[in-house]
């Protein structure tokens, strides 16, 4: 039994030293006494009495110096027998030596986390274990020598008294801890204990274990909360113990007895310190006890501010559930016959929800608890709405989410009949469309100020024409302009130095270079307006606008002539408008002359230089320069114009390198330059994305956009504009995935995005091939063809232009290289009118022309005598069907004539080669193809030669297309010598190899077999994917595989002359173009309609 029992001594201990902090609660721990039984023989382990238990002996024995003698030393006085230190591991010793020494710190953190948790069951002793081991040795010392029990009852009072000493020691370790609610438990037992040894309290440490206790929601501790207080003198209970003691009763859903406590709280020292059982009565829906308890706080007329300190716990609730709960309780007054108190406890209640200010907020919610709050028609009702509108719009200055709520709220308010906004709401209203640019807004308050003070007041003239101005709106702020004149002072030249700008910032969003001067002259005229350098820069950035440089130049020069100089922003829209036409050199020397003049540069006049490089592909100097700017003082500045479309910041010109790579198609660049913008801590915005989703859609990847559209962008709080989604559907209608295409379109509905010129534009694009499908299918209507749904989208989009839409500054899709006031409906029109010119739809041609002749001259009078190039390449496609080549011819000569106008860089002579800008190279790429199909058909190849020799010597560049074309018209022509060679110099540097398209067998053009079938429709198909045509790979050379067929067939032909001619003619083709040899002879045979026609095969 004894070898069984030290057995489990070794173990326990063992045990114990690896306990955890919170042990099982079936765990049950032993009082030391219960092992030894009487048999002191057992050899207790030193750790036993020095680790565990409260030493009886004196301090002395612990100041131990960690050697084991000691140790067997203090056991020897407990237990008399020797210490077995040889039983015991290495890693115990060192254990025991750690903490028997004079850290008595970290001996009494251990103990601490070695006591049992809260109400486990314990086998424990209520006194200490060294008061029992002193009751111990008394009722041994009864069989002793008398005088050794003499000696035992002494050491036993001794010990009684340190043990008192010991128990408020540790009473107070504890009630002042960082972690005393961990310890709340142990404190109620410590301080039963003291109660029990009648130790007394000090009225301190009550409050604080009263407070201690209160913070605690378990149930023993509420109920030890509630005694305690009810244990407190009258006299003696404080604020803080009517506090708690509330607090404890709401936790036990005593709200009688809780009211109660305050009741006498009240009474005793005129404080109604309760608020939290409004809290609980709101939170329980008690509406009658809440009434009662904020009716107790009206009545206290003794105290300031009790009507606020009484929501100060129920404004801790989440705001959602404040809504809700208002709601209901105005709801409760409103049922109530007799309901004056009731009324005013719910309007008041209403009244500290809607000025809780917090980020959180239910837009939903708190209109309907105004509009509760309107029908209750409370006296100060109309000033609770406006003092909740004026905070929303007021916490809007740092929270976007709040002003549109703000906005939005108003927009319900001011539609209700009783409700007339004051002057200093409207004012905060306006400033805030003005600053989110809410042009509805902006039109709803002008007309809130004509029906409620029949005009607008001073100040609000000038923010109202700023935001219309900006939606291109000439005719509202014209007039608003004229009746702040009438109004305000007729030639005030402060309201006219202030106001005119804006006249000319519509006509800038506009693009109308000839109203804008109008504007001026007719101020001049009227009011003798002087322009400021100001109105000067608005006016030199709308020609720059619509690409007049002519007109920009000769408006500059003007500039310089009068006393006004120059700024930054001047320099700024010159360079600008030289790098969008890719003229570096010009945008470079002005940015010099700027600098030379001591004109500081600005972030927009960088990010000019890098559009500039960036147009003229020299895309690794543009990203050079954008970093190294960050590095410059440019970085904290930013360039907020009037002129401006958004504040020109670097994102702006990194924006411009991902569109470059974008429209290349370059989806590894993208991601390379967005990876570096995220370094650099460049911030993304719309643009950034839509780069992304453009190269995407190029690389035929519209699903991966459509995920940025869905998920990206709204994780990253970028809202989708049009934009967007005429990418996304656009890269859907080249796939033809026309479910999707839908889907998006109702997305859009859903979202409350506005269709636009360009998602109106990629839908033209897909009613177009829809019509052209349903063709095909219905047998009937093969022989005519009207695009019914595409010309439903055309009129429906012509007829509602606005001129918000016309007023865009950013990015527009499918706008080309137009001036903005009339690149959409190019687009639009063109579009059909080649469509309808490839289906010999003559008629329709004509009147989709003349269609499009009524509509430009809307916008500008003089462009019906000038029209575009891509309406008059559309057309060619038309006269071309239609055999009218001398019309084709006028086409092409008006094309040429206009693209000298528009490519010509600055300052050139067109006399003189190499005068065409970088990125105009490309332009006469459609009319040129189509004017060779009019020589072709005319005989006329031989004019082509010179033709494309001028061209080059100017400086364009025929694209891939006009190679191949150039090729096939040599071939129809009978001079395959120089279509050979043409090809072999322009087309094979890019030839990739029959290779690329899959194992072809042995055999050479000729022997070749058909073989399978199967692997000859995947043939096909890579073919036919490889030669799509591809806008960013117009300069890629390649063949195409119409071309080769073409020549394959000129090498047949030659191989049909007589021997000797052939012969001559087929070591020509080796001579002048081998790699074109080579590809024509590995040319696999194909059953398609290219092969059969031109190979006369069967």
């Amino acid at each position: 039994m004894i070898e069984r029992a030290t057995t489990c001594l070794e173990n326990g201990g063992k045990q114990i030293l690896r306990i955890p902090k919170t042990p099982l609660r079936a765990h049950r721990h032993l009082n030391s006494a219960f092992w030894s039984h009487g048999a002191g023989d057992i050899d207790l382990p030193a750790w036993w009495h020095a680790f565990l238990q409260v030493h009886s002996a004196s301090p002395s024995k612990w100041l131990t110096n960690g050697d084991s003698r000691t140790i067997r030393s203090i056991a020897r006085d407990d237990t008399d027998l020797g210490f077995l230190d040889f039983l015991y591991p290495v890693h115990t010793l060192d254990f025991i030596r750690k903490y028997v020494n004079e850290n008595t710190t970290a001996l009494r953190r251990h103990r601490r986390s070695q006591l049992p948790p809260p109400r486990t069951r314990t086998y424990t002793s209520s006194a200490d274990d060294s008061v029992n081991r002193s009751v111990n040795h008394q009722k041994t010392a009864q069989n002793l020598d008398p005088a050794v029990a003499a000696n035992n009852n002494s050491i036993a009072v001794g010990t009684v008294h340190s043990s008192e000493e010991n128990l408020r020691a540790r009473f107070h370790e504890l009630l002042y801890s960082e972690k005393q609610s961990v310890y709340t438990p142990n404190l109620w037992q410590l301080y039963e204990k003291m109660q029990e040894l009648a130790i007394p309290t000090d009225p301190g440490d009550l409050t604080q274990l009263i407070i201690c206790l209160g913070r605690s929601s378990s149930t023993f501790d509420v109920k030890k909360t509630r005694e305690l207080f009810n244990s407190i003198a009258l006299s003696d209970r404080t604020v803080i113990h009517y506090t708690r003691a509330i607090t404890a009763a709401l936790k036990e859903h005593d709200l009688a007895g809780a009211m109660a406590i305050q009741e006498e709280a009240f009474n005793r020292i005129q404080a109604p310190y309760g608020s939290s059982i409004l809290e609980y009565t709101i939170l329980h829906t008690n509406w009658k006890a809440a009434v009662a308890v904020w009716q107790k706080y009206q009545d206290d007329k003794s105290k300031e501010n009790a009507a606020i300190r009484v929501w100060k716990d129920v404004k801790t609730l989440p705001l959602s559930d404040l809504f809700r709960k208002a709601i209901k309780a105005v709801r409760f007054a409103s049922r109530l016959d007799d309901a004056a108190p009731a009324r005013n406890f719910a309007f008041d209640f209403a009244r500290n929800v809607l000025g809780i200010r917090r980020r959180e907020y239910d837009q939903s919610l708190q209109a309907r608890l105004m509009e509760k709050v309107r029908r209750m028609q409370h006296p100060l009702t109309l000033e609770l709405l406006e003092n909740a509108l004026t905070q929303n719009l007021s916490m809007g200055i740092g929270s976007r989410e709040h002003s549109q709520a703000g906005l939005d709220l108003y927009a319900i308010v001011r539609t209700w009949p009783d409700f007339a906004p004051t002057l200093k709401l409207m004012e905060a209203v306006l400033r805030r469309y003005n600053r989110t640019r809410n042009s509805q807004g902006m039109y709803d308050l002008l007309d809130d100020y004509r029906r409620l003070y029949g005009v607008p007041p001073r100040p609000a003239y000038r923010l109202l024409m700023s935001q219309l101005a900006r939606q291109g709106d000439f005719a509202t702020v014209d007039q608003l302009f004229h009746e702040s004149m009438a109004r305000f002072g007729h030639g005030n030249e402060g309201d006219i130095s202030d106001l005119a700008p804006q006249l000319l910032t519509a006509c800038y969003r506009r693009a109308e270079v000839d109203r804008a001067v109008g504007v001026i002259d007719s101020l001049q005229e009227r009011y003798g307006y002087s322009p400021d350098l100001r109105a000067w820069n608005i006016l030199l950035a709308t020609y720059a606008r619509v690409g007049d440089c002519g007109g920009a130049v000769a408006l500059w020069k003007r500039l310089k002539t009068k006393d006004l100089r120059p700024d930054s922003s001047s320099y700024g829209i010159l360079v600008g408008m030289f790098a969008k036409r890719s003229d570096y050199d010009a945008a470079n020397a002005l940015y010099k002359q700027a600098v030379s003049e001591g004109v500081k540069p600005n972030v927009e006049m960088v990010s000019s230089l890098v559009m500039a490089l960036a147009t003229n592909d020299r895309l690794d100097e543009a990203q050079k320069i954008a970093e190294e700017v960050i590095k410059t003082d440019l970085g904290a500045e930013q360039c907020q114009e009037e002129t401006s479309p958004e504040p020109h910041t670097f994102t702006r010109m990194w924006n411009i390198l991902l569109g470059q790579y974008a429209m290349k198609g370059q989806l590894d660049k993208v991601f390379n330059v967005q990876k570096r913008m995220h370094e650099l801590g460049v911030a993304f915005d719309g643009l950034t994305y839509a780069a992304l989703m453009q190269s995407l859609c190029i690389q035929k990847l519209p699903a991966a956009a459509q995920k940025i559209l869905k998920s990206v962008m709204p994780k990253h709080a970028i809202r989708p504009t049009a934009l967007h989604y005429a990418i996304v559907i656009s890269g859907f209608v080249g796939l033809r995935n026309y479910p999707v295409i839908f889907s998006l379109q109702k997305r859009m509905a859903v979202d409350g995005i506005r269709p636009t010129f360009s998602t109106q534009n990629a839908l033209l694009r897909l009613a177009s091939q829809i019509d052209q499908r349903e063709r095909a299918l219905d047998k009937s209507r093969r022989d005519t063809f009207q695009a019914i749904r595409a010309e439903s989208i055309l009129s429906e989009t012509i007829d509602s232009i606005d001129p918000t839409e016309l007023a865009t500054l950013g990015p527009t899709k499918f706008a080309h290289m137009n001036p903005p006031n009339i690149a959409l409906q190019v687009s639009y029109f063109s579009y059909l009118i080649a469509l309808y010119g490839r289906k010999k739809a003559f008629e329709k041609v004509n009147e989709i022309y003349n269609k499009y002749i009524s509509t430009i001259g809307k916008a500008d009078a003089n462009l019906e005598a000038d029209p575009p190039i891509e309406i008059l390449s559309a057309l060619m496609v038309a006269y071309n069907k239609a055999g009218e080549y001398d019309e084709t011819k006028k086409c092409w000569q008006l094309a040429l004539e206009k693209s000298k106008e528009i490519a010509r860089k600055a300052n050139a002579d067109t006399s003189q080669p190499g005068w065409v800008l970088y990125k105009y190279r490309f332009i006469l790429t459609l009319p040129l193809t189509r004017y060779m199909h009019s020589l072709q058909a005319t005989s006329g190849v031989d004019e082509l030669s010179a033709i494309i020799a001028s061209l080059q010597r100017d400086g364009f560049q025929l694209s891939v297309h006009n190679w191949n074309k150039y090729v096939q018209v040599l071939v129809r022509d009978k001079d395959p010598v120089l279509a050979y060679e043409i090809c072999e110099q322009q087309l094979m540097d890019g030839w990739p190899g029959w290779e690329r398209f899959g194992p072809l067998g042995s055999g050479r053009f000729g022997p070749l077999g058909w073989g399978r079938f199967g692997r000859l429709r995947r043939l096909k198909y890579k073919i036919k994917k490889h030669w799509v045509p591809r806008s960013w790979e117009l300069d890629r050379p390649f063949p195409h595989y119409e071309t080769l067929v073409f020549l394959a067939s000129a090498r047949l032909d030659a191989q049909g002359l007589a021997y000797g001619a052939g012969r001559e003619t087929l070591q020509e083709f080796e001579r002048v173009a081998p790699r074109t040899v080579e590809a024509i002879l590995r040319m696999p045979r194909i059953d398609d309609t290219i092969q059969n026609q031109l190979l006369k095969r069967d």
